[in-house]
């Protein structure tokens, strides 16, 4: 214990004489943070939309009210079908919305429903989901409110109740900013520790360590200890950005929260290790974590594309992933509360790999200079 003790004091001296260290585990996590929250998001707000009206009447004016008095929709009205189809082809508007001259004439039948055309650009299928699916409610609701007032048959129009669990707001930064944080310890855990273990090689200080009386296990532990710390630090500060600054909900335990994460801080360092103790040198070790960490993190965890729509083989690659297993729980924790069906499985996983991992390190790991 003497010797692990000394190897864990050095590794906390060597962080904090070290500014870059301190730059990786604080400011980088800022700097993605607040990317994150300002930068990205996926909210349906302010869709650019044309509208075009022939034969106005005055009993459209709730209509058209509801169309460009919502903060879902930015409406632009034309006077020129040509000129509003240029616009959809320059991408100024998501969507053509017309109303032909005999719409009010066809409302005041019984026959034939009052055609509306709707045209929309799916270059973004969320998009245009969107506006179709919020243009159909808001036509029906006016239209059940206009027959009542009219006397006219409303028995086939549909009331459609949107019922929003976990997330009422619609707001993407709570559930982008918890994914986020998978992600971004997955950079700062990697890129921290892949630059140790080369950093040794390249100073000369392995071969002073070589000709004491630690251990490969001494020397692992010494590191897993000093950097787990840190991460673990940057990890609170992220949450005390997402929860405090940025206002989104947590709903969770915060035992079970420290415990994942744990769990996934230290798959983050043993792939940090593995790539700088493979390496040997801190720009090959740098460039290896962010292509081989980092870039999986963002593509294959779940974050931003879903998983099972993803090819068959790529679906298998995700399990090597450890921020598959993390960012389902984190979500869950952030926005639903205590889900153990889901916390407890990914944290199992989360355990496996990290054991894994450690056994990975700790052969590669050599006690002489020509290994």
């Amino acid at each position: 214990m003497k010797v692990l003790n000394a190897l864990i004091r050095k590794e906390f001296f060597q962080i904090i004489r070290d500014p870059s260290s301190i730059l990786i585990a604080f400011i980088l996590p800022f700097v993605l943070i607040l990317i994150f929250a300002t930068a990205i998001s996926l909210d349906n707000n302010n869709i650019r939309v044309g509208l075009l009206i022939d034969g106005y009447k005055d009993e459209m004016n709730d209509l058209i009210a509801g169309f460009e008095h919502t903060r879902y929709l930015n409406v632009t009205r034309y006077t020129n079908r040509q000129e509003m189809e240029k616009a959809l082809m320059s991408d100024r508007i998501k969507a053509m919305i017309i109303f032909p001259n005999n719409f009010s004439k066809m409302l005041q039948g019984t026959q034939d429903a009052a055609p509306i055309q709707l045209i929309t650009d799916a270059t973004d299928p969320n998009i245009a989901t969107f506006v179709a699916g919020y243009v159909q409610s808001l036509v029906l609701n006016w239209m059940k409110i206009y027959g009542n007032e009219k006397g006219l048959d409303v028995s086939n129009l549909i009331e459609i109740e949107n019922v929003v669990w976990f997330n009422p707001e619609l707001k993407s930064r709570n559930f982008i900013l918890p994914g986020s944080i998978a992600i971004i310890m997955t950079l700062v855990g990697m890129i921290l520790t892949a630059l140790v273990i080369a950093r040794e090689w390249e100073r000369g200080t392995m071969e002073a360590l070589l000709t004491t009386q630690m251990t490969k296990l001494d020397l692992l532990m010494a590191k897993y200890v000093a950097y787990y710390g840190l991460a673990m630090c940057s990890t609170i500060f992220c949450t005390f950005l997402a929860i405090v600054v940025f206002g989104v909900p947590f709903r969770g335990s915060y035992v079970a929260y420290f415990i994942t994460t744990s769990l996934f801080i230290s798959t983050s360092l043993g792939q940090g290790f593995i790539v700088s103790t493979f390496s040997k040198n801190q720009f090959l070790s740098s460039i290896t974590a962010a292509a081989f960490g980092f870039l999986p993190a963002v593509m294959l965890s779940g974050f931003l594309f879903e998983i099972p729509s993803m090819p068959g083989i790529i679906q298998f690659m995700t399990y090597i992933v450890p921020a598959r297993y993390y960012v389902p729980g984190i979500n869950n924790l952030y926005m639903a509360g205590n889900v153990w069906s889901v916390i407890i499985p990914q944290s199992l996983f989360l355990l496996i790999n990290g054991v894994l991992l450690f056994m990975i390190l700790y052969h590669m790991t050599k006690r002489r200079l020509d290994a």
